[in-house]
């Protein structure tokens, strides 16, 4: 049997006993911070020097930053927190990813290629293969690096001398940790034993919208009054990174967001991007005015910029030799927010081309997906909603109304659509028209309350959710045609009619019986039904095919053979409110007759759009914009963003049917997908 030498003992338990090494985190980084990609260098970032440092301070226990992606944030203030933690202060540290599944990913690709490229990280790794694993690593000095996700086993009942959070605005349940509260205070609470040694530190480019369209800052580095990140930089020292101007000397803001470019308000923009080619209006504007003299720099010049830069904190100035005066504000966070300019790994051109193309691709259809992701993510400014910054009231709307005869087709419109929405004893109607661009006019608005049965000695009332025979009346609908304002005797029918199939119990299920109906009369693809979904992620429009068998708690009616589509109420609603912000006639605008009545308007405008999506006051009315939702999803499923309008199809041409046409022609649509196979045993499911 062989025995260990005092030696050896003494070499494998020294690590235990090893007092901290008097460096600053980022000398630490520099000397021993590797991956596969090679060394660090603060040469690249130095914006991320004093961030970094601050992990080393007594005066600050919080650190949080904002920045864009690419700016090594993960890189320089995660991994050489891991590094420093390491080498110099041993200490038990937790890295929060934002899910489970990021987590393990982060651990295999990132931090395992720390240790291993890091010769000083990998000694001082436990040589037990037990103690090496993807969400525990035990060091030599008995200290542990942990990696988790923001589930409440991690961040409660835990004593930790530092915790680093990782994209903190998509982290999952972020807000609400296990029902006790914020994932950042719950951590921050875990490094309270060891005091001014203790640090918590978060980092993300923002994530959250704010919807105060006409916000302005307080004070000179307030961030906009948006959740998440945003919030956390607030609460701290809230410092900005500043720039020397190359011509002046004058030092200015490397400001978040489309601003720093220099670029036009977003209604010029709207207009540029329709009118000039992306890439030259990118190389235009990819050069970042000095506020103070005007002069423009140029991308090759933003590495000396970087290099001579300072962070400012709120209530410090700086003169053009560099001395900083003034007294910071006070917080236990010291909080930073680069603007996306600064970034050392985006070009300004691509960043510019980014933006121009996602506003021409909000222009054409209305999606702000795009424009969205590159200002959080690019630019490193929370997003504020186009149908927030645009907004009209109902009273704005009214000033624009038009004078043509209600229930008549106006020049200009290619095709008709309908929509439905079933109230409990009403069904209440909205035609819209469509033309170039999906320029719209509404048509027609009206409600159907009369049924076709007879109660006594009159017509019964609508009851949608008791009697499948009162959804006949909508028949009409599908079969209407409208006479073209120049040439009365000519008429335009409705394409397509969509209608919601939800409401009280009962109506679902005769909306499916009635669909069912339909399609044995062969109008089926002439009517569709719909629910709305607020999931942020989904579709604007995906088809569905409810089924309800074999659940009990079910009672819709459906077995998967009635086509449901399925709606994202956010994102249409906003397509909807920009659209009404319009300010002159062209795609996207809305045109709206003098006939309305005024509580049209109002319902038009009666819903607000905060950070969860779009809501309607209590007791407010909103039909006008729910049927304005069903009548542009219909446009989706037509594919009528896509069309060529020099050589469109043939039933959005200009052509003409006459009232004395048979009405229940159905016009040519797109192919429909193919219908599902009728179920095997169907008599089973009886």
């Amino acid at each position: 049997m062989s025995h260990a030498t005092a030696r050896e003992i003494l070499a494998e338990t020294a690590e235990l006993l090893r007092p901290p090494r008097r460096m600053k985190p980022s000398d630490a980084a520099g000397a021993y911070l590797r991956n596969d990609r090679g060394a660090w260098s603060a040469e690249l970032a130095p914006m991320m020097l004093e961030p970094l440092d601050q992990l080393a301070s007594r005066e600050y226990r919080g650190v949080v930053f904002v920045g864009p992606a690419r700016a090594s944030k993960t890189y320089t203030l995660v991994h050489g927190a891991i590094t420093y933690g390491v080498t110099c202060a041993a200490g038990d540290m937790l890295v929060i990813q934002m899910s489970q599944d990021a987590a393990r990913d982060f651990s295999r690709s990132e931090i395992d290629r720390v240790f291993r490229h890091s010769p000083e990280l990998a000694a001082r790794l436990s040589p037990r293969p037990r103690d090496d694993n993807v969400f525990d690593k035990y060091m030599r000095s008995g200290a542990l690096l942990k990696v988790g996700w923001p589930v409440i086993g991690h961040v409660s009942s835990k004593t930790l001398q530092t915790v680093l959070i990782t994209d903190y605005d998509r982290a999952q349940d972020r807000d609400n940790v296990g029902g006790e509260g914020t994932l950042w205070d719950l951590a921050f609470k875990r490094t309270e034993t060891f005091m001014s040694r203790g640090k918590c530190l978060a980092e993300s480019s923002p994530g959250e919208d704010f919807a105060v369209a006409d916000w302005k800052p307080s004070t000179t580095h307030e961030a906009p009054p948006a959740r998440g990140i945003a919030a956390l930089y607030n609460a701290g020292t809230r410092a900005r990174w500043y720039w020397p101007c190359q011509h002046c000397g004058e030092f200015f803001q490397a400001a978040p967001g489309p601003a720093a470019f220099g670029l036009p308000e977003f209604d010029v923009l709207e207009q540029l991007v329709q009118a000039r080619d992306l890439q030259e209006l990118s190389r235009q504007y990819a050069r970042i005015p000095c506020p103070h003299c005007g002069s423009l720099h140029e991308q090759e010049q933003r590495v000396r910029m970087n290099s001579l830069g300072a962070w400012l904190h709120e209530g410090e100035a700086i003169d053009a030799d560099g001395s900083v005066t003034g007294k910071r504000q006070y917080s236990p966070i010291a909080s930073y927010w680069l603007g996306g300019c600064a970034a050392a790994f985006q070009r300004w051109d691509s960043m510019v081309y980014r933006y121009l193309s996602a506003v021409q691709t909000f222009v054409r259809i209305g999606d702000e997906a795009a424009l969205r992701t590159v200002t959080n993510t690019d630019l490193a400014m929370p997003y504020v909603p186009r149908s927030v910054a645009k907004r009209r009231s109902g009273a704005q709307l009214r000033k624009r109304v038009e004078p043509w005869p209600q229930g008549s087709v106006p020049a200009g419109v290619h095709f008709l659509t309908a929509a439905v929405d079933v109230q409990a004893h009403a069904f209440v109607v909205q035609v819209h028209g469509w033309g170039r661009g999906l320029e719209s006019w509404l048509i027609d608005r009206y409600s159907l309350t009369a049924s076709k049965r007879i109660e006594g000695d009159r017509t019964a009332a609508l009851d949608p959710a008791a009697y499948l025979e009162d959804w006949d009346v909508l028949r009409r609908i599908i079969s209407a045609a409208y006479p073209m304002a120049d040439a009365p005797d000519q008429s335009m029918p409705v394409l397509l009619t969509m209608c919601d199939s939800g409401g009280r119990d009962g109506v679902t299920s005769r909306a499916y019986a009635f669909w069912r109906l339909l399609r044995a009369a062969g109008l089926g693809r002439r009517f569709r039904l719909v629910k709305g979904t607020g999931t942020p992620t989904a579709p604007r429009v995906r088809k569905s095919f409810p089924d309800s068998t074999g659940r009990r708690d079910r009672v819709g009616g459906g077995v998967g053979d009635v086509p449901v589509y399925l709606i994202n109420t956010n994102v249409l609603k906003d397509a909807i409110a920009n659209d009404l912000a319009r300010e002159a006639p062209g795609p996207g605008y809305i045109h709206l007759p003098d006939w309305l009545p005024s509580a049209v308007f109002d319902e038009l405008t009666a819903e607000t759009r905060g950070p969860k999506g779009w809501a309607r006051p209590s007791g407010i009315r909103n039909e006008a914009f729910d049927l304005a939702v069903y009548n542009r999803a219909a446009t989706i499923l037509l594919r009528a963003e896509r069309i060529n309008w020099d050589a469109p199809p043939r039933w959005a041409r200009l052509t003409k049917k006459s009232h004395t046409d048979n009405e229940d022609t159905e016009p040519k649509q797109p192919r429909a997908p193919r219908m599902r196979r009728p179920l095997k045993r169907w008599a089973n499911n009886w």
